[in-house]
């Protein structure tokens, strides 16, 4: 039996074929080839997809069909007589099965098509870009809408100036064509993110790193070989691009689900370290008997057992994080290390260690994000888990535990879970001696911790302010603020953390007492 007979027995995407037949097909290829059928040697010929992308054209156009954006515009450019495409990312994610938010059109009139559809929405065009070929968007509720011009002459050959195959489509809606110069219908089937040209890069640099973000979004697609080996080579071209485009591709990178993945492969095509070139000092930098790996191998592990994400966050009870949470978690993991490079050294033991490599962990995580301009928030947040990431281990330690957890509770507020994700992460990456004891032992520390948040977080979090600064003062005797009225505060909130003072008369019970116990009667 043939190929083709062997397609018209499988009326779903994918199939095997075995011996000449056709046992299994599935939507899915890992699909198909899990499915059994007859076969004498147990072992599957070849696995394959319909002739020409045929499939996904049609979940291509059946996906166009509910896509509300693109049918307004396909019916404004024909009640104005104009031509039009719909090109790009959208037809990947509809063949993809995704859901497009940005929609990108090309047309002979771009501005005009864009200002007709605009004044019918009552939004306002804003143009972006080279002033050469600028881009004229219309934000709707719904979706973005991009409108471009034609470039080169033709839809063809503007689709091959694209950056990568599966983004080098285009849709005819007069004719429902599915329009395919760089075969990107087959990477898609492939898995693979393939470069349209070696031009595609000197266009546009910041390709090189959209490759990548590629990479952390789609989990099963790799990167196709020579297309790899140029990325690598024109790494340091990222240097020239604007700061501000680089972010938003950082920005998509870490809140895909492979991005692990994506800056293990950056780190050896070296792309990594003309962004991060910080992280270049903990390459070969040895640890202690604690870790199988040097700190950049250890941190890109880290990172990558965020993957998935993992099933172990599910199992210790941390919540679903959303998009942002991943991005500040992730790139608190790649990072968190940092300050091991000024921190070595060696004892007479021989033993390695890095005392307080935390501190200037977060001094060079913030300075680094601000630098790639993150928002400030995220920097500041990052820089708080780099800081503090050593604390949960640290409690495995500590006893009584019950304060502890309070104030651990207290001082990372919403960010607990976080830091609670990022110690098990850099634990399990660790792989050194006693790693599975000591992964059980804080496993049990986190669900009690999350525990303990779970009924008293809201309480711990927002405590009471018993005495404001003009009555501690009157209560500890001081003719004018000071050094010491921030001491007393700050040991008064530590006790209202442990749980130690929770009523007025207690708190000011305790500012007498230690108004007794630190100032002497002239101070006063």
């Amino acid at each position: 039996m043939g190929r083709r007979r062997a397609r018209e027995q499988c009326p779903r995407d994918w199939f095997r074929i075995v011996a000449g037949r056709c046992p299994g097909s599935d939507p899915a290829p890992s699909g198909a080839a899990l499915e059994r059928g007859p076969s004498t040697s147990g072992v599957w010929d070849a696995i394959f997809s319909p002739a020409g992308g045929n499939v996904v054209r049609e979940r291509i156009r059946t996906a166009l069909q509910s896509l509300a954006p693109a049918r307004v515009v396909f019916g404004e450019a024909a009640s104005r007589g104009e031509r039009v495409y719909l090109v790009g990312g959208a037809l990947r994610d509809l063949a993809l099965g995704l859901e497009p938010v940005d929609v990108d059109f090309v047309s002979p009139n771009p501005y005009e098509l864009a200002s007709s559809l605009a004044d019918g929405a009552g939004k306002r065009v804003v143009s972006l870009g080279k002033e050469a070929a600028p881009t004229y968007r219309v934000p709707l509720d719904a979706a973005v809408l991009d409108f471009t011009a034609l470039q080169g002459g033709g839809i063809e050959t503007d689709l091959l100036r694209r950056d990568f195959t599966f983004n080098a489509l285009g849709y005819d809606p007069r004719t429902r064509e599915i329009l395919d110069p760089a075969n990107g219908l087959g990477d898609l089937d492939a898995g693979l993110i393939r470069l349209v040209s070696e031009q595609a890069l000197e266009d546009d640099p910041v390709r090189v790193l959209r490759a990548y973000r590629f990479l952390a979004q789609l989990p099963e697609f790799r990167l196709e070989a020579d297309t790899e080996r140029l990325l690598g080579f024109r790494a340091g071209a990222l240097l020239d691009a604007p700061p501000e485009r680089l972010h938003l591709e950082l920005e998509r990178l870490f809140e895909g689900d492979a991005a692990g993945r994506a800056c293990r492969a950056m780190a050896e095509s070296g792309v990594l370290f003309v962004l991060f070139p910080e992280l270049k000092r903990l390459d070969g930098l040895a640890q202690n008997d604690y870790h199988h790996a040097d700190v950049l191998r250890h941190s890109l592990e880290a990172l990558a057992e965020f993957d998935g994400p993992p099933r172990w966050a599910e199992r210790l009870g941390l919540p679903r994080f959303g998009a942002r949470q991943k991005e500040v978690l992730r790139l608190s993991l790649l990072l968190h290390d940092l300050g091991k490079a000024d921190t070595r050294t060696v004892g007479e033991d021989g033993k390695v260690h890095f005392y307080g490599h935390s501190k200037p962990s977060a001094d060079r995580a913030s300075d680094i994000l601000r630098r790639l301009r993150f928002p400030n928030a995220v920097a500041e947040q990052a820089a708080t888990l780099c800081l503090h990431h050593l604390r949960p281990l640290a409690l495995l330690k500590t006893s009584p535990r019950k304060t502890a957890v309070r104030r651990l509770i207290h001082s990372l507020g919403e960010l607990l879970p976080l830091l609670l994700a990022l110690s098990y992460a850099d634990k399990s990456a660790a792989r050194g001696k006693d790693r599975r004891e000591n992964l059980e032992e804080l496993g049990s520390l986190i669900r009690e911790v999350l525990d303990v948040a779970a009924r008293e977080g809201e309480e711990i979090r927002h405590l009471p302010k018993f005495v404001d600064g003009l009555e501690a003062l009157e209560i500890l005797g001081m003719p004018r603020p000071g050094p010491d009225l921030g001491r007393a505060l700050d040991a008064l909130l530590e006790r209202q953390v442990e749980g130690a003072v929770s009523t007025r008369e207690g708190a000011v019970a305790f500012l007498r007492d230690w108004r007794d116990r630190h100032l002497a009667p002239k101070s006063r």
